[in-house]
């Protein structure tokens, strides 16, 4: 073994990914699993007692970007994945595949519109939308009546963790594992 074993295409195959949230979800104790190729936290403690959660959903979405447009798909349990944004001129194969380089997370629960509202000046009954979330820029999707999806560059996983925490914590809200 040398120390450029992680060059091989059989250790690169066999490596979990882990999304630029996974630090802060580490430091809050959170227990993990390997899902689809992803290391994820599937219980933190006291998150029964965190409501709205505020969960990291990096591994359920995938982001294709086109000169014209952008598709969001998310992944969840035992369904297709769902399209919840197209724009563009042309075909699918015309789009460039950027998951890598974005991060999710999901305020979800009562309260969640209230935690948003802290975050953004957006209008949340005009989603999908684009725009500054705590000056960064995101994509807003609603997931369903208090849940909600961000979608970001993941350079700034923990920065908007952080925000998404410190709104919720006034409501009882916190992290949360993924289902």
């Amino acid at each position: 073994m040398t120390n450029l074993d992680f060059l091989s295409l059989g250790a690169a195959r066999a490596a979990v990914a882990r999304s630029s949230l996974h630090r802060r979800l580490e430091d809050a104790g959170a227990e993990f699993a390997e899902r689809d190729g992803w290391l994820v936290a599937v219980r933190v403690p006291g998150e029964e007692d965190h409501v709205p959660a505020i969960r990291d959903v990096t591994h359920l979405h995938r982001v294709r970007e086109g000169a014209a447009g952008a598709v969001i798909e998310f992944r969840a349990p035992g369904r297709e994945p769902v399209v919840v944004e197209r724009r563009w001129n042309g075909s699918l194969d015309e789009l460039l595949d950027v998951s890598a380089g974005t991060a999710a997370l999901q305020i979800e629960g009562p309260g969640a519109t209230q935690v948003l509202a802290r975050m953004t000046e957006l209008d949340l009954s005009e989603l999908p939308v684009v725009g500054q979330v705590a000056h960064t820029r995101a994509w807003v999707i609603r997931d369903g009546e208090e849940s909600y999806r961000l979608v970001f560059g993941q350079e700034f996983g923990h920065y908007l963790w952080e925000v998404a925490v410190d709104a919720a914590e006034p409501l009882g809200g916190g992290p949360g594992g993924t289902p």
